[in-house]
């Protein structure tokens, strides 16, 4: 399996004087071409989103409200991130688990997608199926 990441990147905030202004481009703070955008927002107390990865799309999550921690995971490391301020985006690649938790009752979480959504074949749902296909992809590349 190729190598897989997650970083955060800097996503322009401009304050002026009658607001705020954040915006992001394909290439420049977003690593791909964005082919869909989807919301989170009005999660419970206590709740959480995402526990899943998905086998070929990348991401770029962005608090543009609020705050909440996002928990990656690649199978064999994991970190956390507090997400709470617009002016970062945690860009995630494809077959990295991400779970959303600890969400502020304002918080909306942007999300910038390089793909469409395939409600067929998009993502492992079940934590074990996922380890399983990160250590079946890593044996394939070792082979190789």
């Amino acid at each position: 399996m190729k190598d897989r990441t997650y970083y955060l990147t800097d996503i322009k905030c401009v304050k002026e004087t009658d607001g705020m202004l954040i915006a992001a481009e394909s290439g420049t703070q977003i690593p791909f071409a964005i082919q869909r955008m989807f919301c989170v927002k009005e999660v419970g107390k206590g709740q959480s989103r995402g526990a899943h990865a998905t086998k070929k799309t990348r991401l770029v999550l962005i608090a543009l409200a609020g705050a909440c921690e996002i928990e990656v995971d690649t199978g064999d490391r994991k970190e956390v991130f507090v997400m709470d301020t617009p002016s970062k985006g945690l860009y995630i690649d494809a077959m990295i688990w991400r779970t959303m938790k600890n969400f502020t009752p304002d918080c909306l979480v942007l999300a910038l997608a390089d793909r469409v959504f395939d409600a067929q074949d998009e993502t492992y749902d079940d934590y074990e199926e996922f380890l399983k296909a990160v250590r079946v992809s890593s044996l394939s590349e070792e082979g190789k």
